[in-house]
């Protein structure tokens, strides 16, 4: 074997062991910026509410899997994937956006495409999905979505694009390296969230034989610092992950493949060693569809889900205070088995308000705001 030969072996070595051993991070860095939201002071301003499509007319034929963030103005930002049906070749990343005083949203403009990520990335990709938007306290937005180069969704890698300019322009797309085999069936869905050091804890679940969550620890450059199982055992995906104090959090699942067909979730014992958290139903219905979980400014939970063991035909909002026992407070949609309300991403601003998008019988993108008073208001 020529030197050469022997350098890249070498260097091949050392790439595998640094994904099977990702470089360490310090645990009292990895504390979460904001676990504990501070109530509001009461107000005798009557509840709000906002719905609204994001785009009334047009656009593409279906679309899914929307996601929010916030700048630091208090422009929204909102994203999801569209196309002639999930996973055709044409499906596109979009990209909205509402300024705090602005009465509607802006045109959609793509901001992912497949060729573009081809040839980003150099390598064929099939389908694009599972878009995620994060504004970081530096005022850099991520955008994660999922990319498919072979077979289907469980076959998946993530890759990454970023924008210093409030989303007008991005970086080219980078493939997150996540195992050092083939580099496969991880997904992105949930809500990231960012550590006191700036690293960014993003939610994420494999596929491919087996199903559970994850969460990948990201410096502020974006490159994987470490992987981390969210579920003891098989049988959850899509994890929301929610801050109980600097270290600890609860993670909350969509069930797939699980015993009961509940939402699921794991009190995980901190950010860097979280596969201990053993899995456990909640008094929700679950039949197998993607769920968001926050923290609620008065330290309990609030809840987006399809409340039925079958069907995607409701979606309701659900308050608790341990994370364990839910009630239903208000019934977003409710239509024939036909519709589909599905695959909530929910957000709180910096103004208190709770932002939502969803997708409604995936043909257009719905948007919601409210408040705590909206909440608490009897229906």
């Amino acid at each position: 074997m020529s030197f050469v030969s022997r350098i890249s072996v070498f260097l091949w070595i050392l790439a595998v062991l640094s994904l099977l051993f990702p470089r360490s991070a310090e645990s009292n860095a990895l504390r979460f910026a904001e676990y504990q939201l501070q109530p509001l002071p009461a107000s005798s301003v009557p509840s709000t509410l906002r719905t609204e499509f994001i785009q009334e007319t047009g656009g593409p034929q279906s679309v899914h899997s929307g996601t929010l963030t916030q700048l630091r103005d208090g422009t929204m930002l909102a994203a999801w994937f569209g196309g002639t049906r999930e996973g055709a070749k044409d499906v596109n990343i979009y990209l909205s956006r509402r300024q705090s005083d602005a009465a509607e949203w802006s045109a959609p403009t793509v901001i992912a495409s497949r060729a573009q990520t081809s040839a980003d990335l150099n390598r064929y990709v099939a389908k694009l999905g599972n878009p995620v938007l994060f504004a970081d306290s530096r005022g850099r937005v991520w955008l994660y979505y999922v990319t498919v180069s072979f077979g289907g969704w469980s076959g998946s890698s993530i890759s990454v694009r970023y924008s210093d300019d409030g989303g007008d322009s991005w970086s080219a797309a980078t493939r997150l390296t996540t195992s050092p085999f083939l580099n496969v069936s991880t997904l992105v869905k949930g809500l990231p969230l960012e550590c006191e050091s700036g690293h960014i804890l993003l939610p994420v679940y494999h596929e491919f034989v087996r199903k559970f969550g994850e969460a990948l620890i990201l410096d502020v450059d974006g490159q994987l610092v470490s992987k981390v199982r969210t579920t003891a055992s098989d049988g959850a995906i899509q994890p929301w992950i929610v801050p109980l104090d600097p270290v600890r959090s609860q993670a909350f699942y969509r069930q797939s493949g699980y015993t009961e067909k509940v939402v699921i979730t794991s009190v995980l014992p901190d950010i860097l060693h979280s596969s201990s958290g053993a899995l456990e139903p909640t008094t929700v219905p679950n039949p197998n569809s993607s769920v968001a979980v926050i923290r609620r400014d008065n330290g309990g939970f609030l809840m987006v889900c399809n409340p039925t063991e079958a069907g995607r035909n409701q979606l309701a909002i659900l308050t608790s205070e341990d994370g364990k026992s839910w009630k239903t407070v208000r019934e977003i949609e409710h239509s024939t088995e036909s519709g589909e309300f599905s695959y909530p991403y929910l957000l709180r601003g910096t103004d208190g308000q709770y932002h939502l998008i969803y997708t409604w019988n995936r043909s257009r993108m719905r948007y919601m705001s409210f408040d705590e008073q909206w909440l608490e208001d009897t229906p």
